[in-house]
Protein backbone atom coordinates (compact mmCIF):
# COMPACT_ATOMS: atom_id res chain seq x y z
CA UNK A 1 0.00 0.00 0.00
CA UNK A 2 0.88 3.46 -0.75
CA UNK A 3 2.70 4.64 2.79
CA UNK A 4 0.84 8.09 3.05
CA UNK A 5 -2.43 5.92 2.59
CA UNK A 6 -1.55 4.04 5.27
CA UNK A 7 -0.74 7.33 7.38
CA UNK A 8 -4.13 9.07 6.63
CA UNK A 9 -6.19 5.42 7.45
CA UNK A 10 -3.88 5.31 10.88
CA UNK A 11 -4.87 9.02 11.62
CA UNK A 12 -8.42 8.40 10.51
CA UNK A 13 -9.00 5.30 12.73
CA UNK A 14 -7.17 7.43 15.73
CA UNK A 15 -9.67 10.08 15.15
CA UNK A 16 -12.43 8.02 15.50
CA UNK A 17 -10.77 5.96 18.21
CA UNK A 18 -10.86 8.92 19.96
CA UNK A 19 -14.39 9.98 19.37
CA UNK A 20 -15.68 6.88 20.73
CA UNK A 21 -14.17 7.54 23.74
CA UNK A 22 -15.03 10.82 23.76
CA UNK A 23 -18.67 9.79 23.44
CA UNK A 24 -18.61 7.14 25.92
CA UNK A 25 -16.32 7.97 28.52
CA UNK A 26 -18.09 7.36 31.96
CA UNK A 27 -18.11 3.89 30.17
CA UNK A 28 -14.51 4.10 29.28
CA UNK A 29 -13.53 5.29 32.92
CA UNK A 30 -15.39 2.22 34.78
CA UNK A 31 -13.75 -0.51 31.94
CA UNK A 32 -10.42 1.61 32.95
CA UNK A 33 -11.00 1.55 36.15
CA UNK A 34 -12.02 -2.41 36.32
CA UNK A 35 -8.94 -3.13 34.50
CA UNK A 36 -6.30 -1.34 37.15
CA UNK A 37 -8.33 -3.44 39.54
CA UNK A 38 -7.85 -6.44 38.05
CA UNK A 39 -3.59 -5.49 37.52
CA UNK A 40 -3.27 -5.09 40.94
CA UNK A 41 -5.12 -8.08 42.21
CA UNK A 42 -2.47 -10.25 39.56
CA UNK A 43 0.35 -8.54 40.43
CA UNK A 44 -0.61 -8.68 44.44
CA UNK A 45 -0.99 -12.71 44.14
CA UNK A 46 2.48 -13.24 42.13
CA UNK A 47 3.86 -11.08 44.77
CA UNK A 48 2.24 -13.20 47.74
CA UNK A 49 3.33 -16.72 45.67
CA UNK A 50 6.44 -15.56 45.60
CA UNK A 51 6.79 -14.67 49.30
CA UNK A 52 5.51 -17.78 49.70
CA UNK A 53 7.98 -19.81 48.00
CA UNK A 54 11.12 -17.83 49.63
CA UNK A 55 9.38 -18.94 52.70
CA UNK A 56 9.39 -22.36 51.91
CA UNK A 57 13.25 -22.86 50.78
Amino acid sequence: MNKYLELLLGLVLVGLGLYGIYMYLPEVEIFIKGVIGIVVLFVGVIALAIGLLELKE
